[in-house]
């Protein structure tokens, strides 16, 4: 081994680090821009973090939620995806709104199968803004997994 192996390995080390720290400021960055369009809607418990947190959303991110209830038949409960279905919390990292909407209105044909267009869906497409933005602060993490309660402005 080289004298000078020592130095690489700590080289690339760092190089990945600054890789994933720059990762992670642009997550923080989207989220903290999404947050403007949400985060009226979300109230979570102070001081706690992670899986436990207890958090609320109020009617406009309820009819979001109910809205959903058409998607986590093939996505998932919590939007992860399945078998078949892709997770929405990650794709919603990764599309804007535009391609979302058009989407959920015209359906996709993906390399696992088919998602319908939801067009012609009055429970979907009357609350896609709510849709669109309860899975947006799902993928930020601004809602956590689980059971979701409401409250009233």
């Amino acid at each position: 081994m080289s004298k000078h192996s020592g130095w690489k390995a700590t080289t690339v080390a760092v190089s990945w680090g600054l890789v994933a720290l720059a990762a992670l400021v642009a997550v923080l960055a989207r989220a903290e821009s999404h947050a403007t369009l949400y985060g009226d809607h979300v109230q979570c418990e102070q001081g706690q973090t992670g899986a436990g947190e207890k958090c609320r959303i109020d009617l406009f991110l309820t009819r979001g939620f109910r809205a959903f209830s058409q998607c986590q038949v093939c996505h998932g409960l919590d939007g992860n995806g399945s078998s078949f279905a892709p997770s929405l919390v990650e794709t919603l990292r990764e599309i804007d709104k535009d391609r979302f909407m058009e989407v959920v209105a015209n359906g996709y044909k993906g390399q696992i199968g088919v998602m319908p267009g939801w067009k012609q869906n009055p429970n979907v497409m009357k609350y896609v803004d709510n849709l669109y933005l309860y899975l947006l602060a799902r993928s930020d993490g601004a809602i956590p997994p689980g059971k979701i309660e409401r409250y009233d402005r």
